[in-house]
């Protein structure tokens, strides 16, 4: 699934930089970034974890779209409470999220 969005982005006219697990998600997020696409389970932690760091500890207010296959509602609270900007539950179209994307990234 990351490959595929990896290539979506790109011919959308976006630079990807692709991390594969929580530790490396969280050392990326110290860079600036324009937007970061967040997916919640992966190896080594909880991208929710990852989220609250960007927000909390980094004090950064870069837009973040959560990707996810969990649809309860408290976790989509969650995500909209530590300042999610949208929350794409799986599965979704790779087009959908280049055109919600682009509405968080033409706003910086």
């Amino acid at each position: 699934m990351a490959r595929v969005l990896e290539l979506a982005l790109k011919r959308a006219g976006y630079e990807v930089f692709l991390v594969q697990d929580f530790f490396s998600g969280k050392e990326a997020l110290a860079e600036p970034w324009d937007a970061v696409v967040l997916d919640l389970n992966l190896p080594g932690g909880f991208g929710l974890d990852l989220l609250r760091h960007l927000r909390q500890d980094l004090g950064k207010a870069t837009p973040v779209i959560i990707l996810s296959g969990l649809k309860q509602e408290r976790t989509i609270l969650e995500a909209m409470r530590l300042g999610a900007q949208d929350y794409l539950t799986k599965p979704f179209s790779p087009g959908e999220l280049v055109l919600r994307l682009e509405r968080y990234v033409a706003q910086r």
